[in-house]
Formats: C-alpha cells, sequence, structure tokens
C-alpha cells in the first residue's frame, strides 16, 4: 500500500496539510536549517519561539485522522513517516511559525469581525441556503479533533500570514509578451496527411547467411552481452521471519485487543429525519400531531413540508450534544419532543437503528498477534544490529559475526542486477528489497558495507566476494535470436527504404491522397491537433507530433512505428484563435502566477531564516514518533 500511495503523495500531501493551515509551504524543505541541541520538549526553535512536542503531536494527530479516513484504520505513523509526511508536518510548523512571526514584527493582525465573517463565509459551514451552519461547523471540529478556540487561534494567525503571502501574489506579474508567447505555442493547430507503410511478414524474409550470422554478433556485441554477476555473502535480518519464532504475551495481546476494540468499534448510528421550526408552540403542536397519526413523514409533508428534512445517517457525536442526548436515548421508531438548540426547536424521529458494532477478542486475536511479534521481532533486530556493529567493528568475518548474534549467513554464487542467476531465474533465498540489490552493485568489491535499514525495517550488511564483469556470449548460444534479430532489423530496412522511396516520389505534390492510392497504401487525413491535445479519433502517432509542429507547411516527414512507417505531409498551420484570447491567456497567467509565487515564498521563507535563526531536534522529533508506536 505504501509504494500506491508514495505515486500520489506529491498531489494530495499539501491537500491534508491544508485542512489545518489553508497555505502549507511543506515543499520547500527544511534542508537548510541550522539542527542543533534544543530543550527536550521542544522540537524546533524558531527565533525566539518554540514549536513544543504537543504542537507536533497535535498536528500529526490530525494528520493521522484524515489519513486513515482516506486509506482505512489500520494506516499507522510508520506509513507517514515512510512517506514523507511526518518530515513535511516539521517544515509546515516551521514555515508557518516564521510567516507568524514576520507578522508579528510587521504589526499584522485579525480582528474578531474578520474572523467570524470568515468562518461564516466558509462553504464547509453552510447549507443549501448559504448561511451559517452551526451543526456543520461543530461536525467539523470534532473531525479534526479541534475545539471551537482552536481553530478560531488557528485561522487567526493563518489571516494574518496570508497577508503577507498575498503581497507576494500581487507583485507577482509575468510578462505579457511570455504569456503571449505560451498562448500561441499551446494552441497553435495543424492538420496532416499520413500514409502508412505496413511491415511485411516476417515469414517473407529469407534466413540469413552464416557470414551475415556471423558479422551481425561481431557489429552489435552490447546485444549479446551477459550482465555483470556478483558472488556475495550477506547477513539479512527480516522481522517478518523473526516474529513468526515469537509468542506475544497474552497480557499484552489482551492490553492491546482493549486499546483496537476502542478505535474499531463502529458505534451506533441512526437513520433520521426531522422537522425544524422558530416557534416552540408550533413544534409542541407538530410533536402532539405525530404522536396522535403515528406517521411522521406524511405528517410534516403535509403542513411543514418546507421545514422537513431527512437527516440521513448519523453518529452520536455527528450532532449537537443536547440534541444527540435525547435522540439516542428513544428505541425504533421513536419521536423526540421539541428540542432547544441555537437553531430553532427540533422534532427528530427514529426511522432506523443500526446497533454498534463490536469486534470480539477472537475477531483480533490474529492481528493482533501478528503485528506485537513484529513490533518484538523489531526491538530485537535493532538490539542484535548493535552486537553486529561491534562485532564487524572488532574484525569479525561476516560468518564470525553472524555466529554472535545468531543469524544465518547468505551466499549468493552468481546475481545479476535483476536478482536472476546465470539461467535467468529466480535465485532462492535472494532478499526481495531493491535496495539491498542496488547496495550489493554499489558496494567496491572486497568491502564490507555499512549495516543498512530497508524501507520495511528489515537490516543487512554485506561483502562483494567477486565481480565477474560482462561477456559477449558464445555465438551458437545466442544463434536463434540473431536469426529473429536479423530478420526484424531487414524488414525493417525495407519498409524505411519504401518510405523515403514514397518521400521522394511525393515531392513537388500538394498532397498525398493519389500517390497513397497509385502506391497500394492507407491514406488518411487528420483532423486539427495541437502539440498538447488532439482528438481521440486523431490518426497521428505520438511520435509524429512533435515533428510534425517542427516542419514547414507541405514538408513530409517519416516516423517508425513498432509495425511499420507513418509518412506524413503538413496539410495546414492554424495559427492560435486570438478570438478567445483573452480567457485563455487568463488561464495561462494563474498558472505562471502560481509558479512564480511558490518559488517567490520559498526565497522568502529562506530569507526569514536569516531574521529567525531556526534549530531542529530530531531526536525530540523521533522520541515523539516514538511516543506513538
Amino acid at each position: 500500500m505504501i509504494d500506491k500511495m508514495r505515486s500520489k503523495a506529491a498531489s494530495w500531501v499539501a491537500k491534508i496539510l491544508a485542512f489545518f493551515l489553508i497555505l502549507s509551504f511543506a515543499v520547500w524543505g527544511i534542508g537548510d536549517v541550522v539542527r542543533g541541541p534544543v530543550i527536550g520538549n521542544v522540537i524546533a526553535e524558531v527565533g525566539n519561539s518554540e514549536i513544543t512536542r504537543t504542537d507536533f503531536s497535535n498536528q500529526v494527530r490530525r494528520l493521522m485522522s484524515v489519513m486513515r479516513r482516506q486509506f482505512g484504520e489500520n494506516f499507522d505513523i510508520r506509513e507517514a513517516k515512510q512517506l514523507g509526511l511526518i518530515e513535511q508536518t516539521v517544515n509546515q510548523l516551521v514555515n508557518s511559525r516564521l510567516l507568524k512571526l514576520e507578522g508579528g514584527t510587521l504589526g499584522l493582525t485579525a480582528g474578531e469581525d474578520l474572523i467570524r465573517e470568515t468562518i461564516f463565509a466558509d462553504q464547509r459551514f453552510q447549507k443549501n441556503n448559504k448561511k451559517f451552519n452551526r451543526i456543520a461547523f461543530q461536525r467539523f471540529l470534532q473531525q479534526e479533533s479541534l475545539t471551537e478556540a482552536g481553530y478560531v487561534e488557528i485561522l487567526k494567525n493563518e489571516i494574518t500570514r496570508q497577508q503577507i503571502t498575498d503581497t507576494i501574489r500581487l507583485s507577482t506579474s509575468p510578462p505579457k509578451v511570455l504569456l503571449n508567447s505560451i498562448y500561441k505555442f499551446r494552441n497553435e493547430k495543424r492538420i496532416a496527411e499520413v500514409v502508412y507503410i505496413p511491415n511485411e511478414n516476417i515469414s517473407t524474409i529469407r534466413n540469413p547467411s552464416e557470414s551475415n550470422i556471423f558479422d551481425f554478433h561481431k557489429n552489435n556485441p552490447n546485444q549479446f552481452k551477459t550482465p555483470e554477476y556478483r558472488k556475495l555473502t550477506a547477513i539479512f535480518l527480516d522481522p517478518v521471519d523473526l516474529a513468526k519464532e515469537l509468542t506475544p504475551p497474552e497480557a499484552r495481546i489482551k492490553e492491546e485487543y482493549d486499546y483496537r476494540k476502542e478505535v474499531r468499534t463502529k458505534p451506533e448510528r441512526r437513520s433520521l429525519e426531522q422537522v425544524l421550526f422558530q416557534d416552540q408552540d408550533k413544534a409542541e403542536t407538530f410533536y402532539n400531531q405525530v404522536k396522535t397519526r403515528n406517521n411522521f413523514a406524511k405528517t410534516a409533508k403535509g403542513q411543514f413540508g418546507s421545514r422537513y428534512n431527512k437527516l440521513g445517517d448519523l453518529y452520536k457525536h455527528d450532532m449537537m450534544r443536547n440534541l444527540g442526548d435525547a435522540v439516542f436515548k428513544l428505541g425504533p421508531d421513536g419521536v423526540t419532543r421539541p428540542i432547544k438548540t441555537a437553531l430553532g426547536w427540533h422534532v427528530v424521529h427514529i426511522k432506523k437503528i443500526e446497533p454498534a458494532k463490536i469486534p470480539s477478542f477472537s475477531d483480533l486475536k490474529a492481528e493482533i498477534k501478528r503485528d506485537i511479534a513484529l513490533e518484538m521481532a523489531v526491538d530485537d533486530i535493532i538490539k542484535l544490529t548493535g552486537k553486529l556493529d561491534d562485532a564487524l567493528a572488532g574484525g569479525a568475518t561476516l560468518g564470525e559475526a553472524a555466529q554472535k548474534v545468531s543469524a544465518k549467513v547468505l551466499r549468493i554464487s552468481k546475481v545479476d542486477p535483476s536478482g536472476l542467476n546465470e539461467k535467468g531465474k529466480p535465485i532462492p533465498g535472494l532478499p526481495k528489497s531493491r535496495f539491498f540489490l542496488e547496495k550489493v552493485f554499489s558496494t567496491p568489491p572486497g568491502e564490507t558495507s555499512n549495516i543498512e535499514e530497508t524501507k520495511k525495517g528489515e537490516f543487512f550488511v554485506l561483502k562483494v566476494e567477486t565481480v565477474f564483469p560482462p561477456k559477449i556470449r558464445p555465438l551458437n548460444s545466442v544463434r536463434n535470436k540473431i536469426l529473429t534479430m536479423w530478420k526484424q532489423k531487414e524488414i525493417r530496412s525495407k519498409t524505411r527504404k519504401k518510405a523515403q522511396n514514397l518521400k521522394e516520389k511525393s515531392k513537388g505534390l500538394s498532397g498525398l491522397s493519389q500517390l497513397a492510392k497509385t502506391e497500394g497504401y492507407a491514406f488518411s487525413k487528420s483532423k486539427a491537433f495541437s502539440r498538447f491535445n488532439s482528438p481521440k479519433t486523431n490518426i497521428i502517432p505520438d511520435s509524429l507530433t512533435g515533428p510534425l509542429f517542427e516542419a514547414k507547411l507541405g514538408e513530409i516527414i517519416l516516423g517508425a512505428s513498432n509495425k511499420g512507417y507513418h509518412v506524413a505531409m503538413v496539410k495546414n498551420i492554424i495559427p492560435a484563435n486570438l478570438l478567445n484570447k483573452d480567457t485563455k491567456i487568463k488561464e495561462i497567467k494563474k498558472q505562471m502566477v502560481d509558479l512564480i509565487f511558490a518559488d517567490n515564498v520559498g526565497q522568502y521563507l529562506s530569507s526569514l531564516k536569516g531574521s529567525y535563526p531556526t534549530k531542529i531536534d530530531q531526536k525530540a522529533i523521533t522520541n515523539a514518533i516514538a511516543d506513538r508506536l
């Protein structure tokens, strides 16, 4: 799952962090921050201010809450660390603090009226009538584990910081000549005529002579080289394998079950509908009517349709406290007496009750046992690596060091960079870690590597005993391969000659249609296409698009494909439509402003680090993370 998420991280990490601070400057990094000793309960000092472990832990907790909603409850802090989210969280906190301090220096602030106006204007806290909805606001605070005062403080600081960044954005203006050039480049279109010449069938090509085979083997040595092979000795400590031999204490399993039971329990959920009144007497009248007629929806729609709405399936924590308490006391088909909130008087009907789902001990035992055993294995391996390191530092061989930590020695006689043996087959027992193989082929022969850790928490140390350089395979062992390659080369050569011949015959012609018909080749004419946006039905292969935009009107372009050759003529050049220019120029300008703005803010933050010296305590960060493991 990590690999899949890592490929997406660049796009959604900023969105996740933006839940808590509207602008996230994580992408600018903290590589240039001075690292030095900081007070233990402080993860960073920025100027004269401190970022505490509490600040960091709260931000990580909110991050984990969002990630678990995205990827499931099993997403843990290790995965967040592997994805780089922890470092980005530190980046965001540091950069946010830099802007806050600069805002104070500049005398910037946000008043209560502006904060209230900002909250009321936030579409997340509005309903269809575009009015502020406190239920939506409270639900948001619950989801993000925030108090109202905490969110107001975050918003206050963000508004102040945004005053600075808005100033930077307003000063960002790309030159008109640049925008015009990009517009013309993007929106120029072309139309081309295309003749397709297919390759002949391989069966029509005669077999090469022995002389041909010999020459092909001699003239293409790189096609027939073996890969480099290496002989190695290694110690590979895999916590997954070690965990299989460990049995966690039953008491610890039960303790973990008590924790996971709370996390994995799905609380009771109720399907609700309500009628909302602004007048208590009307609410009481409606309640009495419902109790008499015993049909909530029919009674509501008949007289109070404009105030009736389905709330859907809600948990108790989705509702305001007094409303939730009353609703969740009643049984199925129950109706609450009118309940007053800031929004008015609620009469709620319980349509259906979905009971809480509490996982049993037997449901979770195997999973918990496996996870605890893995944690125990990781702890054991970390201790073993210390002993291993001491042994190697004392001059022990890998075999001697392995005996001291009761580990197996892995001996591989020959392995290539893909993890295969000389016969092209996978090697039994070879670690599947790509990093391990990379280290095998980057370690000088005769040297022992450092103890390395993979992304999965495996540890290894290795020694490259021998390097077997690539060598050319004997002709007889690759004869069949040469036959196929030689014939394929002959086919491509014949097709290329046909394409070049057609190009010669097209000189002086205004089009390719008649020539294609005379020669017996398929002809087609494209629809208008641009460099970046072609119709789905367009017949121009991607390999020809670039060359066709470099060619002049009437010029012939040749392009090879796996199955033949394309001969294309630029038939028409359509300049960018200036009638739609203004709208599209605005889009281009926005993109350019965003790019330049990001660069300018990055430089601005770097300059602020000179005014507000920054220190990061990596040990405090590691300890804060360890507390969550």
